[in-house]
């Protein structure tokens, strides 16, 4: 949340700044830390918080990879967390990353666990390692559960570059091919058509077709990219606020050829790593399951997770749940049933992982080659209409000068 402050600092001076806290009781805890009084306070409304400075800069991925690494570096060199964490924030160039240091390192000089001090930044850092740093306490394993946590941060932020590496190349063939085509329906034919018309060429159905769609294009092109913007944004809106919408566009996702493989394997690859840091950790499955729902992006993921909670509160086996929602791929099913059986778990979670891991790696790698063959189909059969409706009126416009 964002809040707009005016304040009267030690030294009189009065000022108006924008805070970024996740509530008002948090916001008068830093204010009251740095010795500042508030005069006024206005939460600034959250559509106007994406043209803010203060609200565009976040904690990236890497950011929170490189904190959790500096501190497993900082518990096994025996150096207290306070100086740690204060040093990280003197090199640290990102204004929030260097506020969230120095906030966590003052509530762990006052008294606060590392696990509760990281509470407030639950969104940046995820719950499932602020749960490990509070087992880590718990059993004086911290250094080994922020080790596993990093590397669990690492393996997932490789994989989602991954995903969308796999992802990028379909849309930009697809987007670039459909725009040479457009160029050429409103640039190119247009100029040929006027020539069969001066010349009265008799035109078959196929041209006057092609004729006839070049000319509402050109008409039109202007509403309809207006069009397409309003559509745009309003699905953006809509999917942002609608979980009803988020589910039918993830569930259609799935069903597109080539990319559901991307993301379902991106997905099954997630939820394994996830379960198996939360098994070598200590953590229940149980609870790692309803931490886990929270965290997937995946709407249809999400709701399989959901229903598996509820199973496993009921005795079921993971496997069992799993294989009830009919989403998760026989191989994984049948490495989880062999890992609960046999007790090794973590060790077939591990595998599945390094397995769908290897499978998005693949795509990643070799887009290319299979969107290739569908965008040559695709602006064949484009060129193909184009040459066949044009070929006819062309052969009678060189008879027509032949006779001449």
């Amino acid at each position: 949340m964002l809040f707009l402050v005016g304040s009267i600092d030690a030294t009189q001076h009065r000022s108006y700044s924008l805070y970024d806290e996740e509530s008002i009781s948090a916001l008068l805890k830093h204010l009251a830390r740095h010795r500042i009084t508030p005069l006024s306070i206005r939460e600034v409304p959250s559509f106007f918080t994406p043209f803010l400075p203060a609200a565009r800069v976040n904690v990236s991925p890497e950011e929170v990879i490189e904190l959790i690494e500096s501190l497993h570096l900082v518990i096994k060199s025996g150096l207290p967390l306070y100086s740690g964490l204060f040093d990280l924030a003197e090199d640290a160039e990102n204004p929030k990353f260097k506020k969230m240091l120095i906030t966590v390192a003052e509530e762990i000089n006052s008294g606060k666990s590392l696990s509760a001090a990281f509470i407030p930044y639950k969104k940046a850092l995820g719950m499932m390692i602020i749960n490990l740093i509070h087992i880590g306490e718990e059993t004086g394993q911290l250094q080994a559960t922020l080790e596993r946590g990093a590397q669990f941060l690492k393996r997932t932020l490789a994989l989602k570059k991954k995903a969308k590496q796999a992802l990028i190349y379909p849309s930009f063939a697809f987007a670039t091919v459909s725009a040479a085509m457009l160029v050429w329906m409103l640039y190119v034919l247009p100029q040929m058509t006027d020539l069969f018309k001066q010349m009265n060429v008799k035109l078959p159905p196929l041209t006057l077709f092609l004729m006839a769609a070049s000319e509402f294009l050109t008409n039109y092109i202007g509403y309809m990219a207006v069009g397409l913007v309003a559509l745009i944004v309003a699905f953006k809106v809509l999917h942002k606020k609608y979980q009803k919408v988020r589910f039918h566009t993830d569930k259609y996702i799935l069903k597109i050829p080539i990319i559901k493989h991307i993301v379902s394997g991106f997905n099954m690859a997630f939820i394994s790593e996830y379960l198996r840091l939360a098994l070598v950790s200590g953590v229940p499955l149980f609870n790692a399951l309803e931490i886990l729902k929270n965290n997937l992006q995946n709407e249809v993921f999400q709701k399989a997770l959901i229903a598996t909670h509820y199973d496993l509160s009921r005795g079921l086996q993971l496997s069992e749940s799993f294989k009830k929602t009919e989403l998760f791929s026989p191989f994984m099913l049948r490495m989880m049933s062999v890992g609960e059986a046999s007790g090794n778990l973590d060790s077939q979670l591990e595998l599945i992982a390094s397995h769908y891991n290897e499978k998005v790696d693949y795509y990643a790698e070799n887009i290319g080659k299979v969107i290739e063959p569908v965008v040559l189909i695709f602006v064949g059969g484009f060129m193909a209409l184009v040459m066949v409706g044009l070929m006819g009126p062309m052969y009678d416009l060189i008879g027509q000068m032949g006779n001449k």
